[in-house]
């Protein structure tokens, strides 16, 4: 069969002479090859000695379509394998041979030389006429004096370039002597939209130009021909894609690598690893990658050694550039038809879709915009697709066959020891984003875990609008790094593919993001929950915005009871959690014979044994809520909604009824009605009905993959009322169980010492020792009251004594952990006096008591107050104790030798002591405008169960505060507490007595470090001591230097913040008391002007501006 008009057949005449030169433009060549057109350089003995090659395991065959990217990628390989070392350095003895060498200076098709340099010598003895020396001087200028012997002989590992399909290629790439195949395959293809575009443009136009003439029919109508018929050189690219797919799917993916031009544009480091361990090179080095990229840019190729050649057939080639073409939606409609019909089940040309799209198929309306009546159905079909090796791909699950291809999917694993997310980038937003879409129920629970705990400010967080022929859509774009500020829409698919630009993988969501490394932490739902949940790492951060007040101190995974946790998850994930994934075999039709029914009675029975166990527990493990609580919330509130209508589960015979609409399930109706109260703000329900494109989507792939006419389900068929879904579970929750969780709040147990409460670790024994503290001159007691800065003027001290020299460097005492106070406060009060007393009551005390020690050894550290007696000079001593019956006396005048005062202030012996003497030390009193401070101690270690304003546990945050004489919190009252500072202060007088506001501390640290070291008579403060100082005392660094102690206690607190709590009428109440108690206490009056409102804008932009 002949493919043009007077066309000859090399294989009939192989004598024919093939070097005409060629015509200017991508014009049909005017000879064939059993039936293949073929270009004028085609050689037919040559192809027929290629077929037959002997090959080695090391060989390389690269297969590529006309305008895909053929010399791009033989450049790439010629880099990676011959021309550079891993130092990123050429190889002189390699590059020295360029020009003796095929492929080196552009490519060397095989099919495009003469087989033996003897053939080659007798065509050029004068017997070719001038129009064939012409055509013969074209030909060596583009593929170099060589012939095929020259590719036989090249050094190993050899590289075959060619425009030939399998039915062309070494017999033994499929079928070796020992009947496997050797040697590998890298087939190099371009969506075929971009590569008809470029071949139109090739060396100028064609003469039947794009729609045909009298020269011929076209570029488009050439290009879409089929059956033997498009006279293009090397035939139609669809039939040929079709050869190269059979080809890499015979030989298998160890052997056969499909690059796509689209990936070596968009990620070309990503690709040259791709290339390099697929090729078994060892460790590719950064210099080595960076010197083949440079050399293999287009710019380099053109105007390096041998250009010329490169400039022939390189193009600046674009993706989707084929939109620029004067075709028509009605052409490119057409062209689609083809694609489908011949390329639908092609797996090699599933990529091709998403960049022939003229736009993304199937995009949602935008979530805001919907309500409870909105029916997604309505909208256009999209595409289920995946990500395969890093591109987007239809999803094979949705195949008609049933055949699931999805392959290896890629991990994404949480590889660091540990998340602090508290952290910022520059410009002030959160290092760490989550990605969530309110169609999944596990991304809505993650979404609700974050707002919970308090976390809506520290991490960032973007909402899906929906699904489309992309993946997950955001219709206005991305609000974090590296996307921010690009307009939409965005595309889930885009931070998978940063992350990994050749991950296999659903496109799913929650993602947890990194944006400081530009990476996925997770995108398993249970682990993101667990990471933002465990109270270990989180406990400074976590402010739960509890409704129900039953989320324990220690998070939704307290570690006492993580396995009872992990093993109900266990058991709902393969039921309850399972029921999407069971359902979409059931719409697909995909599972097997049984399997899907099996799974949906598994289901039924479950809830059924939930129902029972609800019954006796308030939830599932208890009294306390959990992250499988959540979880499990998620799915109940869509149960009545989405999965029985959609998946049919009212016909199965296990099935009673529904949860939130019936009887059925009355102890699951309460428990959905207890936990919606819970979790009702942070819901989209509008987003529920979603999950019924399904069905559409599903219909929609498979039209795509087989390239059939298949109907669209109705959508007339009616679907459950979202309203009365919200109604049902806005009724009370009646009958449930009694019971309520156990959470410590910021007020703690009843010691009380000198009229203030204090906290459980007080030790009477250890406060008398401190009492009775030997003080040396150089000693430094430092005083502030809870939620004042005590963690951070403690880690300034450390830094400015001990841990800097005066140009800034490091001293040898640089936490030094081996002494108290430097990885965090050791409170004086909280230790044993001695290992021996530690020794003995760890043994002889109860279960409780070991626990709670242990517990202050990880705030405080492994420390007794022997080891606070034995620190260097100048020795540091911090807590918040104050008065002069806590505080040591001999930092007082007129303490006499002999005193033994008793921490209730007698002096039992006082007849007895001798002469007073002058006090010793110094004291430095840290104090904090007092609104502020409520609102920080409000917020510590969880909000506590009796709120702001009260309830039945208690008379809450704010009354407790102004309760002056009777107040519960640890230390009292920090009006007291300022109070009783302000007499201290002044009975130890200016000398030997600084007091530092917290805010001055915030506002101005130069000049507040530089008091501190005035005043402790340290020699000049360096800009190089000061800098470090500064830096090394900044919140993120101590959190990520110091581990757990710091990051434990302190927060960032902003100043002003207080004005975003309570209303006007309680702070000017909170006013009055100020006043009637700290009125004329000179170390309050600074504290005033922090405490109105007045000037608090500025300071706030000023912060925000720091």
């Amino acid at each position: 069969m002949s493919n043009s008009k007077n066309s000859s057949n090399l294989a009939d005449d192989p004598k024919q002479p093939q070097y005409a030169p060629p015509n200017r433009g991508s014009n049909p060549p005017k000879y064939n090859y059993n039936s293949l057109p073929v270009p004028w350089w085609f050689n037919p003995a040559s192809v027929s000695q290629f077929h037959s090659l002997p090959l080695n395991s090391t060989d390389i065959i690269l297969s590529s379509g006309v305008k895909m990217g053929t010399t791009w990628m033989n450049k790439i390989l010629i880099s990676l394998l011959h021309e550079f070392d891993d130092e990123g350095k050429l190889i002189p003895e390699v590059v020295d041979k360029r020009a003796e060498l095929p492929g080196r200076l552009g490519q060397t098709y095989p099919e495009g030389v003469y087989p033996t340099r003897r053939e080659h010598e007798e065509d050029s003895l004068g017997i070719l006429s001038r129009l064939e020396q012409q055509g013969r001087k074209a030909h060596l200028a583009l593929f170099g004096n060589f012939v095929l012997e020259d590719l036989v002989e090249q050094p190993e590992p050899r590289i075959f370039a060619t425009h030939l399909s399998r039915e062309y290629l070494p017999r033994e790439l499929f079928d070796g002597e020992d009947g496997e195949g050797t040697g590998k395959l890298i087939v190099v293809i371009r969506n075929l939209k971009d590569a008809m575009c470029s071949l139109h443009n090739f060396r100028g136009l064609p003469q039947d130009g794009w729609f045909g003439n009298e020269h011929g029919p076209g570029t488009f109508a050439r290009y879409l021909m089929l059956n033997g018929e498009c006279p293009n050189a090397f035939g139609s690219v669809f039939e040929w894609l079709r050869d190269n797919n059979d080809a890499v799917m015979s030989i298998g993916n160890k052997r056969a690598l499909v690059v796509y031009y689209e990936s070596l544009i968009m990620d070309f480091n990503g690709q040259l690893q791709r290339i390099n361990d697929f090729l078994e090179l060892g460790t590719l080095t950064d210099a080595k990658a960076q010197a083949i990229a440079e050399a293999c840019a287009l710019k380099s190729m053109q105007n390096a050694e041998g250009g010329a050649r490169y400039k022939y057939t390189t193009r600046k080639g674009g993706i989707g550039k084929w939109s620029q073409a004067p075709l028509t939606k009605e052409h490119w409609k057409e062209f689609d038809s083809v694609f489908d019909k011949v390329l639908g089940d092609v797996k090699i040309a599933d990529p091709f879709r998403f960049f022939q799209y003229e736009s993304v198929p199937g995009m949602p309306e935008a979530l805001g915009e919907c309500d409870l009546d909105t029916d997604p159905r309505r909208w256009e079909p999209y595409l289920l697709v995946m990500l395969r090796d890093g591109m987007i791909v239809p999803d094979p699950l949705f195949r008609v066959d049933g055949k699931d291809d999805r392959g290896d999917l890629t991990g994404f694993q949480y590889n660091k020891p540990r998340l602090s997310f508290d952290e910022c980038n520059s410009d002030g937003s959160p290092r760490y984003h989550l990605f969530v879409s309110e169609s999944c129920p596990l991304a809505s629970a993650v979404s609700a875990t974050r707002t919970l705990l308090g976390l809506d400010s520290m991490i960032s967080m973007d909402v899906a609008d929906g699904e489309s022929g992309a993946g997950l859509v955001f219709l206005n774009g991305c609000s974090c790094a590296p996307w921010k500020g690009n307009e939409g829409p965005f595309w889930l698919y885009s931070v998978y593919q940063l992350s990994n630009s050749i991950a296999t993988t659903l496109i799913t969501a929650p993602v947890l993001w990194d944006t400081v490394e530009q990476k996925i932490v997770s995108n398993d739902a249970w682990e993101i929950l667990k990471l933002m949940s465990h109270e270990d790492d989180q406990s400074d951060l976590i402010s739960y915005n509890d409704a129900l007040g039953v989320i324990l101190k220690e998070g939704l995974c307290p570690r006492e009871q993580m396995e009872a946790i992990e093993n109900m998850y266990s058991d709902l994930s393969n039921s309850i959690f399972n029921v999407e994934d069971v359902g979409l075999e059931c719409i697909a039709q995909v599972g097997k014979d049984g399997r899907v029914d099996d799974n949906f009675e598994r289901i039924l029975t479950k809830l059924q044994e939930l129902n029972d166990l609800l019954g006796k527990r308030r939830f599932l493990l208890g009294n306390n809520l959990t992250g499988v609580d959540i979880f499990l919330a998620m799915f109940l509130f869509r149960f009545d909604a989405c999965y029985t209508p959609l998946f049919g589960l009212s016909n199965h015979g296990a099935f009673v009824g529904s949860i939130l609409t019936g009887d059925s399930y009355p102890n699951l109706k309460g428990y959905s009605r207890e936990l919606y109260q819970e979790l009702k703000s942070t819901l989209k329900i509008q987003g529920f009905r979603q999950i019924f494109r399904l069905p559409y989507a599903i219909s929609f792939t498979r039209q795509a993959i087989h390239s059939i006419d298949a109907s669209l389900p109705s959508t007339n068929e009616p679907i459950p009322d979202l309203n009365q879904i919200v109604a049902s579970l806005e009724e009370p929750a009646t009958g449930r169980p009694e019971g309520s969780a156990v959470r410590p709040s910021t007020s703690a147990p009843k010691i009380v010492r000198d009229g203030m409460t204090m906290p459980m670790w007080f030790r009477d024994d250890t406060v008398q020792l401190y009492r009775d503290l030997d003080l040396r001159d150089d000693d430094i007691i430092l005083s502030s009251g809870v939620k004042m800065g005590t963690t951070w003027v403690t880690k300034i001290l450390n830094s400015l004594l001990y841990d800097f020299d005066d140009d800034g460097k490091t001293t040898s005492a640089y936490m030094d952990d081996s002494f108290p106070n430097r990885l965090g406060q050791t409170y004086p009060d909280a230790l044993f006096p001695s290992r021996e007393v530690e020794k003995h009551e760890m043994a002889t005390k109860d279960e409780e008591f070991v626990k709670r020690m242990k517990m202050l050894k990880t705030n405080f550290g492994d420390f007794v107050f022997d080891d606070l007696l034995n620190q260097p000079s100048p020795r540091l001593f911090s807590s918040h104790l104050s008065g002069k019956n806590l505080l040591p006396k001999k930092l007082f005048d007129g303490w006499k030798d002999g005193d033994d005062c008793a921490i209730n202030g007698d002096v039992s012996n006082g007849d007895k002591a001798g002469p007073m003497n002058k006090g010793i030390g110094r004291l430095i009193v840290v104090v904090r405008n007092l609104k502020d401070t409520l609102v920080s101690l409000h917020h510590f270690r969880g909000v506590p169960k009796d709120g702001w304003l009260g309830n039945e546990h208690g008379p809450g945050s704010y009354a407790r505060a102004i309760d002056i004489e009777n107040c519960p919190n640890a230390f009292g009252s920090s009006f007291l507490w300022v109070k009783r500072s302000g007499e201290v202060v002044d009975a130890v007088g200016p000398e030997r007595a600084l007091v530092l506001q917290y805010e001055d501390l915030k506002l101005d640290f130069d000049t507040q470090l530089q008091r501190i070291n005035d005043f402790l008579g340290l020699s000049k403060l360096t800009d190089a001591k000061a800098k470090a100082v500064a830096a090394e005392c900044a919140a993120k660094s101590m959190k990520e230097k110091t581990g757990g102690r710091f990051k434990m206690i302190i927060r960032k607190g902003m100043v002003g913040d207080w004005q975003n709590y309570l209303d006007d009428e309680r702070w000017e109440e909170f006013d009055r008391v100020f006043d009637r108690v700290l009125g004329g206490v000179d170390i309050a009056e600074p504290l005033r002007q922090y405490q109105c409102k007045e000037g608090l804008d500025e300071i706030t932009a000023a912060q925000e501006k720091s």
